[in-house]
């Protein structure tokens, strides 16, 4: 099956249709036809499909920050973001992703043995080849949607429909160039496979790990960063967002952001408790996702320190909070990491799920960026040592902010969308 594209325009239901029409020459014997007024030529737009799987937040955060920066750039660009299991087997989409997120959740050293263990699987073999097979099975709708939609290049930021395109574009039944954003800074063989176009990663040493396997030649990786939120590329003075935050701007104060993930996962708690120990000079951010119980425990916790203590549940403006902010204390996400980096907001890594976020860590250890804490106690020293301390913390900072790619999202956007056109 090989899904070609109609040269018409979109129509509102995202759905691509041909466009008749004639020459306007007359017929044999017919009077000459009247001249027709000119109609302006409509620019061809590149409509762009972009898969994700809403396990966990990231993939979806990624996914949708490279739609925005592909309408900035080009008003005639067409992202369309799907979830890629709306096009999955019933089964699949019942399972696959609530299971991960009850795991991490609920028991997250299973996931590391799960993800550990997965690690030494060949990264080709007879093994793969059943797995893949066995996911194409589950995911017979995806070429449907590329009939449906008609797309001039597909993007992936989870791996599951990356493992779907690439098995078809190994095979050629699918004419449409496709290319994956990683969304870790380390390789993971369930990224990895040789039919896939382009991959975009994190950094040098992402590239460096993927090129090492012998699966993917190094032309076509580009290291552009995870894709983040346009509003990253924007520059914001730290005494505006504090003031927006309804926070005293003094520079002096410490100012210490808690991210508990868009599903407010974490022990937030415990971590609470250490912030509100520490000197009454201290601000406290905390965003506790969509969990609005542990909002309401954070809220009680706080009452009385609500000038210097601010409580947030969900929110889209995670660029504004860091912008204020000092330090992050919290997990180490690959899209909280990568949007960090782009704000130079060092880090205090503390419970990361075991797997990938470990393996992010470790890198932000290596580029001194960020430190660990491994229980409640090294935490409160930790961040007492930054109230005292302030110039390791500038240090971090510029380290921070060296390894950050706020444009990241533009850079994905543009190559995306410089892709050439399928013949």
């Amino acid at each position: 099956m090989s899904p070609t594209r109609s040269q018409g325009g979109g129509g509102s239901s995202g759905e691509r249709r041909p466009q008749g029409g004639g020459t306007g020459a007359p017929e044999n014997g017919s009077p000459r036809a009247e001249p027709r007024e000119r109609r302006p030529v409509t620019p061809r737009t590149k409509r762009v499909l972009i898969f994700h799987v809403r396990a966990g937040a990231g993939h979806e955060r990624a996914a949708r920050a490279v739609e925005r920066a592909m309408q900035q750039l080009d008003p005639h660009a067409e992202p369309i973001v799907k979830d890629a299991l709306e096009y999955s087997s019933p089964m699949l989409r019942a399972f696959y992703a609530s299971t991960y997120n009850r795991m991490v959740a609920r028991a997250p050293r299973v996931w590391g043995m799960v993800y550990k263990r997965s690690e030494k699987t060949p990264i080709e073999g007879f093994r793969q080849e059943v797995r893949t097979r066995l996911t194409l099975w589950n995911c017979r709708g995806y070429l449907e949607a590329v009939e449906k939609y008609q797309p001039d290049a597909i993007l992936c930021t989870q791996f599951l429909p990356a493992e779907v395109f690439a098995f078809l574009r190994e095979r050629d039944l699918l004419r449409v160039p496709v290319s994956t954003a990683i969304t870790d800074f380390s390789i993971h063989p369930i990224w990895v496979y040789r039919g896939m176009d382009r991959y975009f990663v994190a950094a040098d040493a992402t590239k460096e790990q993927l090129a090492d396997t012998g699966v993917v030649s190094a032309n076509r990786i580009e290291v552009t960063g995870v894709p983040i939120d346009p509003r990253f590329a924007v520059e914001m003075p730290q005494a505006e967002a504090r003031k927006a935050l309804g926070l005293d701007p003094d520079p002096a104060r410490l100012t210490i952001l808690l991210v508990g993930g868009g599903f407010g996962w974490g022990p937030m708690e415990g971590m609470f408790d250490v912030v509100l120990d520490l000197p009454a000079s201290v601000q406290v951010l905390a965003i506790t996702g969509r969990n609005e119980r542990l909002r309401a425990e954070l809220n009680r916790l706080a009452h009385g320190k609500e000038s210097r203590v601010k409580i947030h549940g969900f929110t889209d403006q995670m660029d504004l909070f860091m912008a204020a902010s000092d330090v992050l204390v919290g997990k180490s996400g690959g899209l909280t990491t990568s949007e960090a980096m782009g704000r130079g907001l060092p880090m205090v890594v503390y419970r990361p799920i075991p797997g990938q976020e470990e393996r992010n860590c470790d890198f932000l250890l290596e580029q001194g960026a960020a430190v660990r804490a491994h229980d409640l106690d090294e935490l409160h020293y930790r961040l007492h040592h930054f109230v005292t301390d302030s110039a390791h913390l500038d240090r971090m900072r510029a380290k921070a902010k060296a390894i950050g790619r706020p444009r990241s999202a533009f850079d994905v956007a543009k190559s995306v969308l410089g892709e050439g056109w399928r013949t």
